[in-house]
């Protein structure tokens, strides 16, 4: 009989079970009796200490999986349940238990549900289409499953074969909000870890928060989260960690937007009452998305509830908007239909010479249950805007998008995704400040695309993912036409630009140990560029001179006919992430992402801020090229009521396509004449604290970064800071349940001051100053800062229906402080040969309302 009771020295670090049962035996002259199929592979002992033979087996077999028992000098290990990263465990986990979370008074599927098997400690979340498939052994589990907003439920399953787990979820009707703002990226789900940083947005709570105009926007939320900046004052244009508004990829249902901000781009084109999810990621990018090099803001639009009927929507200061939803065939299809539009087309700031405002936008989505395993979603968003100032510029620009999905479970834990799409996008302006001058220029882009992707729960630890997808692009860089009958304007007639661009990628979710995931994946893409219709040939024809022997001239115009390939270029984006939990409230993430930019937004600074010309690579002109390196760090506190995130990264850029000093671009066929590329950095450090529960919630986040770009040409080649480059930028955002009826928010927004090109001297012309300009961006405006509130008031029209309503009133920039936009250098109007700085600000205190129902 051993003596039970006798210390041991034991010093254990990072032992496998294998060698920390060899050195028992030894150290305690004992025999074990096991089987290696039930010893636990990866896991590691640590354990340093004196003590007794059985405190030892109590640390190392703790009653939930193995048991042991002794018997004279054995030590019998026993099987309670097989652990599951066990040779045994990963043989017997080919039960799958898959299935389809909805929220149950719309049976709309729920984006990003988690699934927690509390005996086995692993889970899983739901896909894009509420989708989720994990295999298990034989056994009887406890589940809980939880999504924000909705209530949870824990249920009991027994599985003795593949079971199928379809729940509902009901929306949690208090009016208290755990928080603001989601962001997965400081989540650290139930056995599941997050290999990539993604903030979610809930597009209820831009209702809540200050608003500009009336209009909650959930871009203009996000710009609240670090790492993520207004590209203006006010504006709900994107940057992010550095890079240009032109590298954000925007999805409306799969579908790529060219232009995602409204007139004057004070709030985005998304309504929030059609949106389903909105969905950021900054770092560790699956591989599926592609085409731009810094992030990807995937929205995807509501199904429309296929059990009742609904109409909702909201009368904001200069706008209103209206969605109706319902279901076509209860339980089996469902239709939504969202629109918004202000209420004149005329709307007046005086003294500005701005003439004109006018939007819309349209969306509307049709879902159709052909079986339990196969759904077809239609999909089409509609956008146009109108910005006008008499007698100086009009521009006029849309969206148009058209999809079709198909998805289909396969197997248990095969899921495909099949989509046809199509975009269009197009600009129009009018130049007319000087008649002899004025002209009209337009811009499309027309793509068709198609899309496969799949996705495979091999194992519970084990997900592969991949698929195909290629776009045929249209671009038009629009004819050029005299506006007035007194322009002296050549017309230019514009020609097709055709590309095709096409990818095939893979992802690989690996939790190789119990608090280790492992996301390797990559992207291969290709990018064919077509010879235009007509191709203009150089000769060079001799002048007999020393000095210049030769001329060169166009010979000839040749017409191409169909697509021939004239240039290619191709890339393989390499991606890889791991997320280690620390604890199970703490966990770091590291990442690598390679992003492939093929086509690049040229801002002209010449036409009204919508006239960006997207150019695309071709045999002079690399693809942009993004690689970025992040390290992350959260910690969630007390229970989830707290939580606070780090993060980090470094990226440099190749290929940054910049517009020349006194560059003009008027026509692709002369496009190096006016554009060069060179290359870029940025880095940062980003940092989140939050309290998620109570009466007050909030968060602090704070961004510091820099952004600078070298181009040879431009400021003596050396770097220097692009648009994007601000040092800091600091938020506050509090949220207040006065009584379960009323909330109050304030926001307060701090940012260091952007770059701009100020002049060093001046020229007199004609009895006029001209001024001269310095280098690119060596000049900064002032720190702009204001505090925003709002106040919002909720009433329960039923209380056994679903019916309420909501009026929230703000104000934005309540200390009144006249941020400046930008300066504008010009001849003083008395003393011509003056040279004056303008200070041009948007706002000053602006007051506005909303009022939201639901019935």
């Amino acid at each position: 009989m051993v003596a039970q009771e006798k210390k041991y020295p034991f010093a254990f670090r990072e032992a496998t079970y294998l060698e920390a049962i060899d050195s028992i035996t030894k150290m305690c002259d004992v025999n074990f009796i096991y089987s290696d199929d039930n010893i636990p592979m990866v896991k590691r002992i640590n354990f340093n200490k004196d003590a007794s033979l059985v405190e030892i087996l109590h640390y190392m077999f703790d009653g939930k999986f193995l048991d042991f028992r002794i018997d004279d000098d054995d030590v019998i290990v026993t099987v309670r349940r097989i652990p599951l990263d066990s040779k045994e465990g990963r043989r017997m986990a080919k039960y799958t238990v898959s299935g389809i979370v909805r929220e149950k008074f719309t049976n709309e599927t729920i984006i990003g549900a988690s699934i927690y098997f509390d005996d086995l400690d692993i889970g899983t979340v739901t896909n894009v289409d509420g989708f989720f498939s994990i295999s298990v052994p034989l056994g009887k589990y406890n589940i809980r499953i939880k999504s924000l907003g909705f209530q949870g439920i824990d249920t009991v399953i027994q599985v003795n074969k593949e079971y199928q787990l379809n729940m509902k979820l009901d929306v949690r009707e208090t009016k208290l909000k755990e928080v603001l703002i989601l962001s997965s990226n400081s989540e650290i789900y139930d056995g599941v870890l997050e290999l990539s940083n993604i903030t979610k947005v809930s597009p209820e709570i831009t209702k809540e928060l200050p608003m500009i105009l009336g209009e909650g926007d959930v871009i203009k939320s996000l710009q609240l989260m670090p790492g993520f900046k207004s590209a203006n004052e006010g504006s709900s244009e994107l940057s992010v960690r550095g890079g240009r508004t032109d590298q954000n990829l925007f999805l409306i249902d799969n579908v790529p937007i060219y232009n995602a901000t409204h007139s004057l781009g004070f709030y985005s084109i998304f309504n929030t009452n059609s949106l389903k999810s909105v969905k950021t990621y900054k770092s560790g990018l699956p591989a599926q998305y592609g085409g731009r090099g810094s992030s990807v803001i995937d929205v995807h639009l509501r199904e429309g509830n296929s059990q009742n009927y609904n109409i909702s929507g909201g009368v904001g200061t200069i706008s209103a908007n209206l969605t109706l939803e319902g279901p076509i065939k209860k339980d089996k299809s469902s239709f939504i239909i969202s629109g918004r539009r202000p209420y004149t087309d005329l709307f007046q700031i005086s003294g500005e010479g701005l003439n004109s405002i006018l939007f819309y936008d349209l969306s509307t989505k049709l879902k159709f249950q052909l079986d339990e395993k196969n759904t077809i979603t239609t999909s089409g968003y509609f956008s146009r805007d109108r910005l006008a100032f008499e007698d100086v510029s009009s521009s006029e620009w849309g969206n148009n998008t058209a999809n079709v999905t198909w998805t289909s479970l396969l197997t248990s834990k095969l899921y495909s995704n099949l989509s046809l799409w199509y975009t269009h996008y197009n600009v129009s302006n009018i130049i007319n400040s000087v008649p002899e001058t004025s002209y009209r220029t337009s811009y499309t882009i027309d793509d068709l695309g198609l899309k496969y992707n799949l996705e495979h729960y091999l194992t519970p630890f084990l997900t592969l993912k991949g698929g195909v997808e290629s776009m045929f692009h249209l671009y038009n860089s629009g004819d050029i036409t005299p506006y007035d009958q007194e322009s002296i304007i050549t017309p230019t007639e514009a020609q097709d630009i055709r590309s095709l661009e096409s990818a095939g990628y893979f992802d690989v979710e690996w939790n190789i140990a119990d608090k280790v995931k492992l996301g390797i994946g990559g992207r291969y893409s290709r990018f064919d560029n077509f010879k235009n219709k007509r191709e203009y040939i150089p000769i060079a024809t001799p002048l007999g001179t020393e000095d210049t022997p030769t001329t060169t001239a166009l010979q000839d115009t040749i017409y191409n006919e169909g697509l021939q390939i004239n240039n290619t270029h191709h890339n393989f984006d390499p991606r890889l992430s791991i997320s280690v939990g620390l604890t199970k409230t703490q966990s770091v993430r590291l990442a690598y992402d390679r992003m492939s930019q093929y086509a690049q937004e040229l801002n002209l600074s010449t036409l009204p801020s919508n006239a960006g010309v997207w150019v695309p690579a071709n045999e002079d002109i690399n693809p942009l090229i993004n690689n970025q390196f992040s390290i992350g760090y959260i910690n969630k506190i007390k229970d989830g009521a707290f939580d606070i995130s780090l993060d980090a990264y470094y990226k440099d850029s190749e290929n940054i396509l910049e517009l020349k000093p006194n560059g003009q671009f008027v026509s692709p066929d002369n496009l190096l004449n006016d554009v060069s590329t060179g290359i870029g950095r940025s880095y940062g450090f980003e940092t989140l604290f939050r309290k998620r529960k109570g009466t007050v919630t909030g968060s602090i986040s704070y961004t510091w970064s820099y952004s600078q770009i070298q181009v040879d040409g431009i400021n003596n080649n050396n770097w220097y800071p692009t648009n994007q480059d601000q040092r800091h930028v600091f938020n506050i955002l509090a949220s207040f349940e006065i009584t379960k009826q009323i909330q109050f928010s304030a926001v307060w927004n701090y940012a260091s001051g952007r770059p701009f090109t100020s002049p060093i001297g001046k020229h007199h012309k004609d009895g006029y100053v001209i001024p001269i300009y310095g280098d690119r961006n060596a000049a900064r405006l002032p720190s702009t800062h204001h505090l925003d509130i709002s106040l919002t008031f909720y009433r329960k029209m039923h209380e056994q229906k679903r019916n309420e309503s909501s009026f929230n009133f703000s104000i934005y920039n309540v200390y009144a402080r006249k941020n400046t936009y930008s300066y504008i250098f010009r001849s003083n109007s008395v003393n011509p040969e003056q040279l004056e700085t303008v200070k041009v600000y948007l706002f000053s205190i602006l007051p506005s309302f909303s009022y939201n129902f639901k019935f």
